[in-house]
């Protein structure tokens, strides 16, 4: 028992002081740009899914990980979808069902860098990296303002952003519909409202506006705020998977998995459980005895039988039992009536056993042969076992 103590001591500290390490170790960010509604990261949503409430307010926010299509059925009339995404690329299916959305009332607002697909080419929209494509990054600065050009909002206060982070325009967009919301300081169209049927469709091309390290920058919150008030207050259903696909875990464990510390603890104490059960195994292990198995009881019976017949001299006993034998086989195997046994018999015996007729006819000979007398003897007893032997049904 002293030795089992020991060894969960060892495990003890070595836990916690992966734990002491973990709690104490300067907090890493993740760069890793994801748009998610949970994530604190700089490039998280986290901020932006606490700002909703706030510009919706009593009102229902939903989350979801799936595709506008699979949404169709949950939609209200006049809800308004949320899309943040490095680029949206709709199919046909996802199109037709956002834009019929929108026609009959409701809203949507896409953030995108890049338009294409089905979507872009039904509302011939599409955007320009000015900033990597030009191949003057070095002669553009670091920051970029962008401000509104909409009269309803303030047109005179700018929003500075990194340049290399916001630097997507919309080139082209159907100007016969749509008003420019938003540029930046090269006076390129950053948001633009569209109005189709009764909705209205918000399109941006500088998603990082919403992650945390922008929103939470100087007034950046009052940009997206004002851009937002073009939707109306009504409930708010937010995709996330034009960005991160299907999150959704089917494990019941996906609470403790998807957190960093728990899923460590959770290996940990499985490989705890796991090394304490080896080192117990080893210690209880015993011999296992080795069970000689039974004997097959029912041969020596037949075995003992058979020699008793056989050193009493009963040859007729034993021969009337092997003819009984082999005929319930070749009723049973071949479904023949044994009760004649004929030329006719002889010859049905032979195809359908695939034997020589003249075997079967030797056989049945002998067979009636030793019915219709009263004793025989060994001899006549080993050349009647040989010939059913020979004839292997």
């Amino acid at each position: 028992m002293k030795k089992d103590w020991k060894y969960i001591l060892y495990l003890s500290l070595a836990f916690g002081a992966f734990v002491s390490v973990k709690l104490l170790s300067p907090k890493q960010h993740n760069w890793t740009i994801t748009f998610a509604h949970n994530d604190k990261n700089p490039y998280g949503a986290y901020a932006y899914s606490e700002l909703l409430p706030d510009l919706f307010p009593r009102k229902k926010i939903s989350k979801s990980y799936k595709t506008v299509y699979e949404l169709r059925d949950s939609l209200s009339a006049a809800d308004n979808v949320v899309i943040i995404s490095s680029s949206f690329s709709a199919d046909k299916e996802d199109t037709e069902i956002l834009l019929k959305h929108i026609e009959n009332g409701g809203s949507a607002i896409i953030s995108a860098e890049s338009f294409w697909g089905h979507f872009a080419d039904t509302l011939k929209v599409s955007t320009y990296d000015y900033f990597f494509k030009t191949g003057d990054i070095f002669g553009q600065g670091d920051t970029s303002m962008l401000k509104f050009v909409n009269v309803r909002l303030d047109t005179m206060q700018e929003f500075a952003y990194r340049r290399d982070n916001i630097h997507n325009y919309f080139n082209q967009f159907d100007t016969t519909r749509t008003t420019i919301i938003a540029k930046n300081d090269y006076n390129y169209p950053v948001t633009l409202r569209m109005n189709i049927g009764r909705g209205t469709l918000i399109l941006n091309s500088t998603p990082l506006i919403f992650s945390n390290i922008y929103l939470l920058s100087s007034e950046n919150h009052r940009f997206v705020a004002s851009t937002l008030s073009y939707l109306p207050v009504e409930n708010v259903t937010w995709t996330q998977y034009y960005h991160l696909g299907r999150m959704e875990s089917s494990t019941p464990l996906r609470f403790i998995l998807t957190n960093e510390s728990l899923r460590w603890a959770y290996y940990i104490t499985l490989f705890s459980i796991l090394l304490f059960m080896v080192f117990d195994m080893k210690r209880r292990q015993r011999v296992i005895p080795i069970i000689k198995p039974l004997s097959n009881t029912t041969l020596d019976f037949v075995s003992t039988i058979g020699n008793l017949y056989l050193q009493s001299g009963e040859h007729k006993n034993i021969a009337d039992k092997k003819i009984q034998f082999f005929m319930d086989q070749l009723r049973t195997k071949y479904w023949l009536n044994t009760n004649t046994l004929d030329d006719s018999f002889a010859v049905t015996l032979a195809r359908k056993t695939g034997k020589d007729e003249q075997e079967s006819r030797d056989l049945l000979k002998a067979i009636i042969s030793i019915r219709s007398r009263e004793s025989i003897t060994a001899d006549e007893l080993l050349d009647l076992n040989k010939k059913i032997e020979n004839f292997h049904l």
